[in-house]
């Protein structure tokens, strides 16, 4: 299994990898492969094409759980294909490209083996934030859905949004008890945040990976 992604990625992944971690028939591929202010729109600051491709080649994969978006919510895009123009952030040019992008890295991911769980983005305590991430996420979202059988997009989005839909930095947890799920920074999560994810993660994965640890006594 191998975590990677932008900052978002690195609370929950660490919180498979503690729900997972006692499991012989799971074996980490690195750390949490979390490298903050990157993402899908700017190759020229982290290449993120070359390196998922690189790993998926070097290391033997059949998981991996990405999580990009929460630097992409902007108009500007590097390594654009010749002749491709994009306009405003949203817009059906930037989002044709965006899904590209996404889509490009979770064939690499498959097939080469591997088995991709793909984290959508948090709601945020920012509106206009939360409006894009949205936009982002049905972008992923339909990517996955194209690919079913072979990716899983798990909505962090709804998983840590408060019953009311909106922004909550305290859910409850299994004993009803309210446990704050998100920084202070109102953007990324803590660990019962990740902890949350993680269920989900582990419950997809399940459906599609096999991870039962046999023993022989």
């Amino acid at each position: 299994m191998w975590i990677a992604g932008d900052s978002l990625v690195i609370t929950p992944g660490y919180a498979v990898y503690r729900a997972l971690g006692r499991n012989d028939a799971v074996k980490h591929v690195g750390d949490v492969d979390g490298r903050v202010a990157t993402g899908l729109t700017r190759p020229d600051v982290f290449n993120w094409f070359r390196h998922v491709d690189e790993q998926v080649r070097e290391e033997k994969i059949d998981l991996v759980v990405f999580c990009f978006g929460g630097n992409d919510d902007h108009d500007y895009m590097t390594g654009l294909p010749k002749g491709v123009s994009i306009g405003e952030f949203g817009d059906a040019a930037w989002t044709k490209e965006y899904r590209r992008r996404v889509g490009g890295l979770m064939d690499t991911a498959n097939q080469a083996g591997a088995f991709v769980v793909w984290l959508g983005l948090p709601i945020t305590n920012d509106g206009g934030q939360s409006r894009r991430s949205r936009l982002i996420n049905r972008a992923i979202a339909a990517e996955a859905r194209r690919r079913a059988g072979n990716v899983a997009y798990v909505d962090m989005y709804g998983l840590l949004s408060g019953d009311d839909g909106d922004y909550a930095a305290y859910l409850p947890d299994d004993d009803g008890q309210l446990v704050k799920v998100r920084a202070d920074d109102g953007v990324h999560l803590e660990r019962a945040g990740g902890d949350i994810i993680a269920d989900q993660v582990v419950r997809d994965v399940r459906g599609m990976v096999d991870i039962t640890s046999w023993r022989v006594d």
